[in-house]
C-alpha cells in the first residue's frame, strides 16, 4: 500500500518541477527524465536528486513546448498523450530509440552488435545521441566530463547545444564505448588518441572522426560528423556568377596550384571535394592524400595518412608522383616539405588542389611565405586563392525585416566605395533568383568623395521551425587570382606594388560578400561581424 510520504514525495517534486519551468517526461525506479528549456540550475538538479532519491536525467526541449505543456492543468501529463493531441513525434528519450525516427530516416545498421549488447544503458545513450544529432543536422559531438559526470553538447548552424546529462555510473563506460567503436586503445588515458568509425543509416552513410584528450576529469571527446552521401558539385556552392565562371576556367587548367582557405569548419573540405567531383572524369588520373579521407569517391584514388607508420603527406606525395596523375589533391598543407613537393608537382605538369589555415586570401601568400616557398615559385604556380567562411542562414519562417536600415559611415576610400556600389554585380548567385542588390549613397558634398550607404537590416527572431532564428548555414567567398601584375610583384617582392595590387585585384572580399547575403534577407549583419571580425560600422 502506498503511503502518505509517498504523495507528499511526489507533490515536493512536481513543485519543484514547476518551479523551474521544468517538464517530467518519465520516472522508474531508478531514474526520473525532466525536460527543459535550457541547461537547468545545478541547485535545481540537487535539490531533486534528493527529494526523488533517483537519477536525473535531463532533454533539452522548445521553449514553446514547455510553457505549451506547463499550461495544462496537470503538469505531470504524459508525453505520449501530449504529442497525440499536438499531432507531433515524441521529443528525443534516451531510454529507448526513436522508432518513428528511425523508419523515416536513419535506422542503426547492428549487425556487428549482439542483441543482448544493444539493451545495455551506455551503448543505447550513444547510439540516440548520435541518431538525435544527425536529425538536428549537427556537425559535432561534444562529450565533455566535469567534476559531476559528462556533459554532451551538439554544434548546430556553428553553435553549440546542450543535451542530456548522463548518470555519473557511465562516467567510465562511456570514453571505453566510443573508443571501441573507432577501434582505438581503450587503456591509454595519457595521450590524446585520433580515429574514425562508419555509422551506416538505412538512407544514408556517414563517416564520423573521433578525438579524444584528457582533462582534468576525464577524456575529453569530439565526434565530427561527416555524411559520405554529400551532393557534390561546383552549381551547389552558392558561387556569384562571376567566382563561378573564374573557378570553373582554373579547373581546367592543364598545370598549377588552387588553394581553398579558412579555419577548420569553414567548408573547405565540400569545396575540395565538389572541385574532384567536377574534374571526375575517365581521362583523369585522379590521386588524392587525405588525413583522413572524409568523403569517399568514385573513380578517385584517394589514399590516408597513417603517421603511426610514418606514412605522412611528404611520403604519399612523393609516391603520387611516380602513379602517372593528372590531378592531385592534398588535404593539407601542413609543412614545409609538404609546401615544397606540391609546388613542384605544380611546376610539373600537374593540377594540385590543397587547403591552407589561413583567414584570408592575402595571408595566404605570406602564410607560404612563412613556408619557405619563393615569390617567384609562388608566382609560377600559384594560380586562385579562396577564401571562405560559413554564416548562419535567417529562418524564412520567422525573420523580419527592421523598418530602420544600417547606416555605414563616412567612407573616404574610393576604392571600396567602388566596391560597395558595385556589390550587385558580385552577388549574382548561380542557383538564385533573387533580384540584384542595390546599395544606397547619399552624396555628402558635391567636391567630396565621402558617402553614406544604407542597407536593409533582418533580424532573427525565432520560431517552432528554427528554435533560434537561425536555419542551415552558407558559405561566403574571397577569390585573388594571381594575375600577370600580381606574378611581377610577386617574383620581384616588392611590398609596396604588392599590396597596392592586391587592393586593386579583389572584386569582393568576405565582408562584401557577407553584405551581399544581409540585403538579401539570407543572413543577418551581426552574424557577418562575428564571422569576419570586420569593424567598418
Amino acid at each position: 500500500m502506498i503511503n502518505k510520504e509517498y504523495f507528499i514525495m511526489e507533490k515536493e517534486i512536481k513543485e519543484l518541477c514547476q518551479r523551474y519551468h521544468a517538464i517530467i517526461t518519465k520516472k522508474d525506479s531508478y531514474t526520473i527524465t525532466i525536460a527543459c528549456s535550457q541547461s537547468p540550475n545545478e541547485d535545481f538538479i540537487a535539490a531533486l536528486r534528493f527529494i526523488s532519491g533517483l537519477i536525473v536525467n535531463v532533454n533539452i526541449w522548445p521553449q514553446a513546448k514547455i510553457e505549451s505543456m506547463l499550461t495544462q492543468e496537470n503538469s505531470l501529463i504524459s508525453v505520449e498523450n501530449y504529442c497525440s493531441e499536438n499531432n507531433e513525434e515524441e521529443p528525443y528519450r534516451i531510454d529507448r530509440l526513436d522508432s518513428n525516427y528511425a523508419h523515416n530516416h536513419d535506422a542503426i545498421q547492428t549487425n556487428d552488435l549482439h542483441d543482448e549488447d544493444m539493451d545495455t544503458p551506455v551503448i543505447q545513450l550513444i547510439n540516440q545521441t548520435i541518431l538525435t544529432s544527425i536529425q538536428k543536422r549537427a556537425s559535432d559531438i561534444h562529450f565533455e566530463p566535469s567534476q559531476n559526470g559528462y556533459q554532451i553538447r551538439i554544434r548546430v548552424d556553428g553553435a553549440l547545444h546542450t543535451m542530456q546529462t548522463p548518470p555519473p555510473q557511465m562516467n567510465v563506460a562511456i570514453p571505453a564505448r566510443l573508443k571501441i567503436m573507432a577501434k582505438l586503445n581503450i587503456a591509454e588515458k595519457r595521450q590524446p588518441q585520433d580515429g574514425q568509425f562508419d555509422w551506416n543509416g538505412s538512407k544514408n552513410n556517414y563517416a564520423i572522426r573521433i578525438s579524444t584528450l584528457p582533462t582534468l576529469h576525464g577524456e575529453k571527446i569530439v565526434l565530427r560528423i561527416l555524411n559520405t552521401i554529400h551532393q557534390l558539385s561546383l552549381e551547389q556552392l552558392g558561387l556569384p556568377e562571376s567566382q563561378f565562371q573564374l573557378l570553373k576556367q582554373k579547373l581546367h587548367l592543364p598545370q598549377g596550384m588552387i588553394l581553398v582557405t579558412g579555419p577548420t569548419g569553414s567548408g573547405k573540405t565540400v569545396t575540395l571535394y565538389s572541385c574532384l567531383q567536377y574534374l571526375n572524369q575517365t581521362k583523369k588520373n585522379i590521386c588524392s592524400v587525405e588525413d583522413p579521407v572524409e568523403i569517399p569517391l568514385n573513380g578517385i584514388n584517394q589514399t590516408p595518412v597513417n603517421n603511426k607508420i610514418g606514412l605522412d603527406f611528404a611520403k604519399v606525395l612523393r609516391a603520387l608522383l611516380r602513379q602517372d596523375p593528372d590531378i592531385i589533391m592534398v588535404g593539407e598543407i601542413r609543412d614545409n616539405e609538404t609546401a615544397e613537393i606540391s609546388m613542384k608537382a605544380a611546376q610539373t605538369g600537374h593540377l594540385v588542389l590543397s587547403t591552407l589555415h589561413t583567414n584570408s586570401t592575402i595571408d595566404t601568400l605570406s602564410r607560404l611565405q612563412n613556408l619557405g616557398i619563393s615569390g617567384y615559385t609562388t608566382a609560377s604556380c600559384v594560380k586562385l586563392i579562396i577564401a571562405q567562411r560559413l554564416v548562419r542562414k535567417l529562418c524564412p519562417h520567422c525573420r523580419q525585416q527592421d523598418s530602420i536600415p544600417t547606416v555605414f559611415p563616412d567612407i573616404t576610400n574610393s576604392d571600396i566605395t567602388n566596391k560597395l556600389e558595385n556589390i550587385s554585380e558580385s552577388t549574382k548567385l548561380t542557383n538564385s533568383t533573387e533580384k540584384p542588390i542595390s546599395v544606397k549613397s547619399d552624396s555628402v558634398e558635391s567636391n567630396s568623395i565621402k558617402q553614406r550607404f544604407s542597407m536593409k537590416k533582418w533580424n532573427a527572431v525565432g520560431c517552432d521551425h528554427c528554435f533560434s532564428g537561425y536555419y542551415g548555414r552558407i558559405a561566403i567567398y574571397e577569390f585573388l587570382e594571381i594575375k600577370p601584375d600580381l606574378q611581377k610583384a610577386l617574383s620581384e617582392l616588392s611590398n609596396t606594388n604588392f599590396s597596392h595590387l592586391l587592393a586593386s585585384q579583389q572584386d569582393s572580399t568576405l565582408f562584401l560578400a557577407g553584405l551581399a547575403l544581409v540585403e538579401k534577407g539570407i543572413t543577418t549583419l551581426e552574424e557577418i561581424y562575428q564571422i569576419t571580425g570586420h569593424e567598418i560600422v
